[in-house]
């Protein structure tokens, strides 16, 4: 999985200490909820901000998008310390982490180019606006893959 730059004994330890922590207290589940609720309120911010052209909608677009951007990439690593060994194997389960570890590194691109825009006062371009659509739509078919695969065993 993870090779930490410690003492194999130790990144041994200090994995199965996080993995233990993430797994016991469901760390993952918690943080996709606001990955999955961010990302779409700042497109749909961008969105409607744009359309009505008020700033105050534009400036929300811009901080749930930089918030999104903080929190992914730890709901990515938590997601890849909660890997259960029913997972291995699964292709959906494969499409969702790596779905997910795209998501939180491409997010960061997402939010600086979007930082150009909060920058400078101006609305997300239409460009901006229909790649944040398909980000949410990917967002929601990811989450769907890891539902699917954490509730189809109750």
């Amino acid at each position: 999985m993870f090779q930490f730059a410690l003492h194999p004994i130790l990144a041994d330890s200090v994995y199965s200490t996080l993995h233990q922590f993430v797994t016991h207290y469901k760390v993952h589940p918690i943080l996709v909820n606001f990955t999955a609720a961010l990302i779409p309120v700042s497109v749909g911010s961008d969105i409607l901000g744009r359309t009505f052209g008020k700033p105050t909608l534009r400036d929300t677009g811009w901080w749930t998008m930089c918030f999104a951007a903080c929190i992914t990439p730890f709901t990515a690593i938590a997601g890849w310390l909660f890997w259960m060994k029913d997972d291995v194997g699964v292709t959906n389960m494969t499409i969702h982490k790596w779905l997910g570890t795209s998501a939180a590194v491409l997010l960061i691109g997402f939010v600086l180019w979007r930082w150009g825009f909060f920058k400078s006062e101006r609305w997300p371009s239409i460009l901006y606006l229909l790649i944040g659509l398909a980000i949410v739509g990917t967002i929601i078919y990811q989450g769907y893959l890891g539902g699917d695969q954490s509730f189809m065993s109750m």
